[in-house]
């Protein structure tokens, strides 16, 4: 009875030590995929590509948003959330997911991705810049500029100095632009960076311009015009930077260059500036007093200033709307969430009134067992007493007729017994007993020493010629299991420092065999052992052979 109940813990083991395997198999899968999506969605953000949909994005929020998973996992998920939002014109949900995404940050850990961080800040100020926000603009620049220097990108930290400009404008410090302007083109030329200190120039030439501070704006313009990289070969300004036209025009407009004026403000009609534009041929031909230009252009520049409100109008319109739903969006969510948590509640509730019905069901089959196995023991002291007596009284029958005869036979016996008891202490010696017989042997400790080439302790034949019959011998079911494959010394080698937790190129030392060729014989050994041909799974299946003694699995 305690040999099937026996077996049946056993068959129970094993049936559990599979299910533990194939679970983690098929999370370890999972788990790559998932690592496979979220690098591919960020090859897109990388690409520049225009996000349509956030779904992706949320399924890997979803998936990595838990404590046992990676932080730059959890921080680069919220992050692609967040662009998608960005690209989907709702600001607030990207400015939250940017805040969730810094929040996951773990900037004490050693292998923390600083560059993605470093990112999210330059995201943020995007977004704040669009939505006019120019303090939290600021906030976010400055902590792009320290991680760009902490990531040693020395490049994006200069550069990053320039953004400034735009959100001291709106907040009308002018005092701050001229401060920022300064300092940026000084670490610029400081660094070599002509191009960035010439565009360091951009944004107070108006301010020299309206301090009658002549010189510094020429000298400005020159530099833009010679070192910034704005212009094509022809000297036209590149697309997107044409209201340096207007910078222009102002500069030869406060030199009375009006001609020169003129010019450059008319440049910007292609570009479709038509307020600048219109308001700066107004300015002229009001100073050079032609009637009929002025009557022209007064109208144009009255309707052009009429569109922009309007276009600045209906943006505010609609990011009161973006915010009046981003709020609706957050009262259904936390409505959700209640739910959610009150269904939470009910399930733990259900879930401990299960394992408490469990447990009682199993203390109480325990304490059942206990009493049979009592039972049975007395039983069993009862039975061996009754052979005992039974035994000495035959014995005491026999012992003066067959005395002579049993001293010449009881050597023989006692040979045969102590070879039995050998034998038998052989078959009860458990896996786990030559698990731990192999791994504390002092060979094996040597040969762990050579995984550290620091030791510069190198394996001869002999001893590893000892350490696979000492392998052989305490793992028999798997040494018999791969008789017939001829195994050769290398590829028991290879086998042996793979179960003890060799690298790759850890092998050279203690196997004498190079990182290659450790590689083309792991693939011939799972082709050979496992019928597979890649290396996915080899170390597992390894594992499960030798512990199991069967490779046909």
């Amino acid at each position: 009875m305690r040999r099937k109940k026996r077996i049946l813990e056993g068959i129970l083991a094993v049936i559990a030590v599979a299910a533990l395997v194939a679970g983690g198999i098929r999370t370890y899968c999972h788990d790559r995929a998932m690592h496979a999506a979220l690098l591919e969605l960020q090859a897109q953000n990388q690409a520049d590509s225009m996000f349509t949909s956030d779904s992706a994005a949320q399924v890997l929020v979803n998936y990595f948003d838990h404590p046992w998973h990676n932080a730059n996992d959890q921080m680069l998920a919220y992050y692609l959330l967040g662009r998608a939002h960005a690209d989907m014109g709702e600001a607030p949900q990207a400015i939250e997911a940017y805040q969730t995404a810094i929040e996951r940050a773990d900037t004490t850990a050693s292998d923390c991705d600083f560059r993605i961080l470093r990112n999210i800040y330059g995201q943020m100020a995007e977004v704040f810049d669009a939505q006019n926000l120019p303090e939290d603009e600021l906030k976010a620049d400055s902590m792009f500029i320290r991680y760009s220097w902490l990531i040693g990108d020395t490049f994006q930290a200069v550069s990053g100095y320039t953004s400034f400009l735009k959100p001291l404008f709106l907040l009308s410090d002018t005092a701050g632009m001229i401060r920022v302007s300064r300092k940026a083109k000084e670490m610029a030329l400081f660094h070599g960076y002509k191009e960035e200190a010439a565009k360091a120039n951009i944004g107070i030439i108006d301010i020299y311009l309206a301090k009658k501070d002549i010189e510094r704006a020429e000298d400005g313009v020159r530099q833009i015009r010679e070192k910034s990289g704005f212009f094509d070969k022809d000297g036209n300004l590149l697309p997107g930077r044409e209201m340096f036209y207007y910078t222009m025009a102002s500069y030869f407009e406060a030199v009375n260059q009006l001609d020169s004026a003129e010019y450059y403000y008319r440049q910007l009609l292609p570009a479709g500036e038509y307020e600048a534009a219109y308001k700066g041929l107004l300015s002229v031909y009001s100073k050079r007093g032609v009637p009929d230009s002025i009557a022209k252009f007064a109208p144009l520049y009255a309707d052009a200033n009429d569109a922009m409100h309007r276009e600045m109008n209906s943006a505010e319109v609609h990011k009161t709307t973006s915010l009046y739903n981003y709020n609706r969006h957050l009262r259904q969510a936390r409505h959700y969430e209640r739910q959610a948590h009150l269904r939470l509640i009910w399930v733990l509730m259900i879930l401990c009134l299960l394992l408490f019905s469990i447990l009682i069901l199993y203390l109480y089959h325990r304490h059942s067992q206990e009493l049979l196995q009592e039972k049975e023991q007395k039983l069993l002291k009862l039975h061996l007493q009754y052979v005992s007596v039974s035994d000495s009284l035959r014995l005491a029958q026999q012992q003066a007729s067959v005395q002579k005869r049993e001293l010449s036979s009881f050597q023989e016996q006692l040979d045969g017994l102590t070879q039995q008891k050998e034998w038998l202490e052989g078959q009860l010696l458990t896996s786990d007993d030559r698990y731990k017989t192999f791994h504390e042997n002092a060979l094996v400790n040597k040969f762990l020493l050579m995984a550290n080439p620091a030791y510069k302790i190198y394996s001869s034949a002999h001893e590893r010629e000892q350490l696979i019959l000492l392998f052989q011998s305490c793992f028999p079911s798997f040494t018999k299991a791969v008789r017939g494959l001829n195994m050769k010394e290398k590829e028991w080698m290879v086998v042996i420092l793979t179960e003890l937790g060799f690298q790759t190129g850890d092998m050279l030392m203690a196997a004498r065999i190079d990182g290659n060729s450790v590689t083309m014989l792991k693939r011939s050994l799972s082709k050979k052992l496992f019928q597979k041909d890649g290396l996915a799974t080899f170390h597992i299946d390894l594992k499960t052979a030798i512990v199991t003694g069967r490779i046909d699995f």
